[in-house]
């Protein structure tokens, strides 16, 4: 998928060792939006129009002592400002939630969240962030007309499902790419670690 780093990150806060990930504590280089922490890569774009189904999958361990929520997997389409079409987001409760807007490209004054993908309930055991690792899978089908469908699996069983339909109102934004975003983007600093190990991508169809 032709992995790269977002913006950039503060010395130490990103390391690799082939498909093997850590991530840590970074100030977030990229503008627009209200979040100050990020550490995180992103791929190469998907295409829009042209149905296909993805597996995103790699073994995770989160540790922080702060129970800060952060978002770890994103498909995003360069919208600045609103939540993308849909951020997987890892709760300092130990469970799992969505994030999704749609947007004016307004900033964070044209923004409506998608409730479709935020009503979602995570329907999995607590995944705990003391440093436990997870075999995390991300299934994704794309439907060629911009919109989705997303399944999250922890340890062999499904957590969580939503749908991204793209908006039929004229005054919001229409996608025209998407791309994935891996990494730990949360909206206050605070001190973790979180290790991604056999990160891969695999096309279904």
């Amino acid at each position: 998928m032709g992995w790269d780093t977002s913006c950039g990150v503060d010395a130490g806060a990103l390391s690799r060792s082939g498909a093997d990930y850590v991530f840590r504590t970074s100030k977030n280089k990229c503008t627009g939006g209200i979040y100050l922490q990020r550490s995180e890569i992103f791929s190469d774009n998907i295409r829009i129009d042209s149905p296909a189904t993805y597996l995103f999958e790699t073994t995770m361990s989160f540790r922080a002592s702060q129970p800060e929520d952060a978002v770890v997997f994103q498909i995003h389409d360069g919208r600045n400002g609103c939540a993308p079409p849909m951020s997987l987001r890892w709760r300092g409760n130990g469970e799992l939630s969505f994030d999704s807007d749609y947007t004016r490209d307004q900033g964070m004054q044209g923004c409506t969240p998608n409730q479709q993908m935020r009503s979602a309930r995570f329907t999995g055991p607590r995944l705990v962030r003391d440093g436990r690792a997870y075999a995390m899978r991300v299934f994704l089908t794309f439907d060629g007309q911009g919109g989705f469908a997303v399944q999250v699996a922890a340890d062999g069983r499904a957590v969580l499902q939503g749908a991204y339909v793209p908006p039929a109102d004229p005054a919001f934004v229409r996608s025209s790419r998407f791309y994935m975003k891996h990494g730990v983007y949360s909206q206050r600093m605070f001190d973790y670690e979180m290790r991604s190990s056999g990160m891969r991508v695999l096309r279904q169809k």
